[in-house]
């Protein structure tokens, strides 16, 4: 297990380390005790959090030698709009999908995937627009997940993501409850996957260091206590960033992961199109 993860999660969204490792050594333990010729079924949605997920366990399952493996994923559903995920479905519409959208996992499939995650936990994330020129889109929203991942590199001009500048643009001169925020992000980045505690942890980032951009009248949610009463509003400085006259990155040097790069130690930029290591 990498030593830098736990830590992380710790810190930054409030999950002990302790049940963290125990969690993972508990599923590691799972896989390994089922039969290698026993049929796995994965159900994953089409956003960026689950097709890493995906990606993830395709290498460990190929990696412990399984065999018999299909999924169903889908980014849809007839009569559900806007579909965010497979938790919207009744039991008989999953158990149509899983007779009606089931797929077998080729090798070509596992290949793919093992092949963006490798791109993804690089500590040259150029490896991941590499993997996206190449893509066959044999596993079928792997490239959509890794082209909104990108998005999540700092900006050229601003130094903040596509989701930070979002979140700073729509709060300009406006108080606003967690909440409401956590709602139409989701809503606008309906491919990211973006959970309450996840977005949460984004913009407990924001509000560190000397250079806070925003400032809540309460703590935001995290594991631990995960109501979600906070206001957030912007600050001096988030204005001066949402205008461009400051570079968030540059001053605040944000201790985050993306990837497999740390952006405390990594200078690497997204201009829209690509990756940029001045």
């Amino acid at each position: 297990m990498d030593q830098t993860t736990c830590p992380f999660f710790d810190e930054k969204v409030g999950i002990p380390a302790s049940l963290f490792i125990k969690t993972s050594g508990e599923q590691s333990r799972f896989l390994d005790e089922i039969p290698r010729e026993t049929e796995i079924v994965l159900w994953f949605e089409h956003d960026r959090y689950d097709q890493t997920m995906l990606m993830y366990l395709l290498n460990e399952l190929s990696r412990k030698e399984f065999k018999n493996l299909s999924m169903v994923t889908i980014n849809e559903y007839p009569g559900i709009e806007p579909f965010y995920g497979l938790g919207q479905l009744s039991s008989q519409q999953l158990e149509e999908l899983f007779y009606h959208k089931k797929q077998s996992i080729s090798k070509e499939k596992m290949n793919e995937a093992i092949l963006a995650w490798k791109a993804y936990i690089s500590t040259n994330p150029t490896d991941i627009e590499k993997w996206i020129a190449t893509s066959k889109e044999r596993v079928p929203f792997l490239k959509q997940a890794l082209q909104s991942h990108l998005s999540y590199f700092p900006s050229v001009k601003t130094g903040l993501n596509e989701v930070e500048t979002f979140v700073l643009e729509y709060m300009y001169d406006y108080t606003c409850p967690f909440t409401e925020l956590f709602h139409v992000v989701s809503k606008l980045r309906i491919s990211d996957g973006l959970s309450d505690l996840h977005f949460a942890a984004i913009l407990n980032e924001l509000m560190n260091g000397p250079y806070p951009l925003l400032e809540s009248d309460r703590p935001l949610p995290n594991y631990q206590s995960p109501e979600p009463h906070a206001k957030l509003k912007l600050t001096f400085f988030g204005l001066e960033v949402l205008k461009e006259q400051r570079d968030f990155f540059e001053k605040e040097k944000s201790d985050w992961w993306v990837g497999g790069v740390n952006l405390k130690n990594n200078k690497w930029y997204w201009d829209g199109k690509r990756l940029i290591n001045p």
